[in-house]
């Protein structure tokens, strides 16, 4: 995951506000958080030179910290193409409820 994102990329999410990424790549890195499924499906991308940002809705499943856990967010991800490569520097999680 380290190679699809900026070094100063960071992570919103609605628990615990801004989260750098260096810390979440440990949580994923240490096992404290891990992945069964994950899907995304984008609804809206919008490409201005080399800044492109894409909104969709994601679910997925896992564990953190030994519980399982699911999540249904819509997500936008904001990225910045460096040395040729998209590489994702802000990714914003919002909690989707039913019937939405």
């Amino acid at each position: 995951m380290a190679r699809c994102v900026t070094d100063d990329w960071i992570l919103v999410t609605p628990e615990a506000g801004p989260i750098p990424g260096a810390r979440v790549l440990g949580v994923i890195g240490s096992g404290m958080l891990t992945h069964a499924t994950m899907t995304k499906v984008a609804t809206h991308a919008c490409v201005i030179g080399d800044v492109a940002w894409i909104t969709g809705r994601g679910q997925n499943t896992g564990t953190f910290k030994g519980q399982p856990m699911a999540a249904d967010e819509y997500i936008t991800d904001i990225y910045r193409r460096v040395d040729g490569q998209w590489r994702c520097m802000l990714t914003h999680l919002t909690p989707a409820h039913d019937g939405r």
